[in-house]
């Protein structure tokens, strides 16, 4: 099992970087540093970027810009600044050499047939085109369960972009909030499409990010399923709290190596 920590645990990058290392786990960099300058001197946080992973040992993954966008969209002038955020955040991934990189998959999560329709077409157009630069540089990209309550749409859009570089993140505290159904259920339906997941839990009311025991996931279902179906995703500890994260990460070591 390969774990990395989210850069999130931290104030900033370096730190988080500094606890990944210690703790011997990759490290998946969660936001560009100083985002609300993003369109004034990109070039300057990327450099940001590299300099606060100075001394960084570990595999790194990388998050992508995520807050409103919607790779499905309509609207030529929403479109114009999805294709730029999800292209800063390419080059970010290649800039930090990044294994893989995560996008929500932006759909809102309304329940109405032909939104949803939209929704599944319109990405997959927008991900047929936009993968080959992925797969130039062999980086993964993983479509993260949001507010999806079945990993159904996902699955379709993955196999109809049909890219080995286009897979799915499954995020288990998301799916606990919106999905009725059991984890390993999403385990079994995804199979192969598997490379990346988020590990945090809640109680079903809040996405609190909290550590393994501070929840209803059955993280220990979630292992025997992943040794079962023979997968072995890359495992980020998405908590936001550093000493439930540093709990969690003690306790899975302590299962899987028993």
């Amino acid at each position: 099992m390969q774990i990395f920590i989210t850069s999130s645990v931290e104030k900033n990058i370096k730190e988080s970087a500094q606890l990944a290392q210690k703790l011997g786990t990759g490290l998946e960099i969660s936001r560009l540093p100083g985002m609300e300058k993003i369109d004034n001197n990109f070039p300057a946080i990327i450099q940001d970027l590299k300099k606060q992973l100075e001394g960084f040992e570990g595999d790194k993954t990388f998050h992508g810009i995520f807050s409103d966008l919607n790779p499905a969209t309509k609207d030529n002038a929403i479109k114009q600044i999805v294709n730029k955020r999800f292209q800063q955040s390419f080059e970010a991934a290649l800039a930090v050499n990044a294994k893989s990189v995560v996008f929500h998959s932006g759909h809102k999560g309304m329940k109405h047939k032909l939104s949803v329709n939209n929704f599944i077409d319109g990405s997959i157009i927008f991900w047929k085109e936009y993968i080959k630069q992925f797969e130039d540089k062999e980086i993964f990209v993983c479509i993260e369960n949001v507010l999806e309550d079945s990993p159904e749409n996902l699955i379709k859009i993955t196999d109809e972009v049909n890219s080995p570089f286009l897979k799915v993140c499954f995020d288990t505290g998301h799916a606990n909030i919106c999905s009725q159904i059991p984890h390993c259920e999403w385990i079994k339906m995804y199979k192969q499409r598997l490379h990346h997941m988020h590990w945090h839990n809640n109680f079903k009311t809040n996405d609190d990010h909290a550590g393994i025991k501070y929840g209803t996931v059955n993280f220990l279902n979630i292992i025997e399923t992943l040794k079962t179906q023979n997968l072995s995703p890359l495992i980020v500890f998405e908590m936001f709290n550093k000493e439930e994260l540093v709990e969690s990460i003690n306790i899975i070591r302590t299962i899987i190596h028993e």
